[in-house]
């Protein structure tokens, strides 16, 4: 199997494992299985930042154009209630 396969696979299955665990992290009461379902998170996320700079820099990903800062300024807005589209 290609190493860009191979990466694709990894990133998706991740992906998809901080959907869940946001999701369960959402609906847990108990604290102690809350902060382990935010370590696992956190571990996660870290080891997909990792395969996102290794899939970048071997030229296998292509991320977006970056935001303009005006862009960010509108998304913030969106999400604290500031501004309706």
């Amino acid at each position: 199997m290609q190493e860009k396969i191979m990466v694709s696979d990894a990133l998706s299955g991740i992906n998809a494992s901080l959907e869940s665990l946001g999701y369960m992290i959402s609906q847990t009461a108990n604290q102690q299985l809350r902060q382990t379902l935010i370590q696992m998170r956190n571990a996660s996320e870290t080891s997909q930042f990792e395969l996102f700079e290794m899939a970048k820099s071997h030229g296998y990903y292509e991320p977006a154009a970056e935001a303009s800062q005006e862009e960010i300024k509108q998304v913030r807005d969106i999400f604290s209630g500031s501004s309706l589209l």
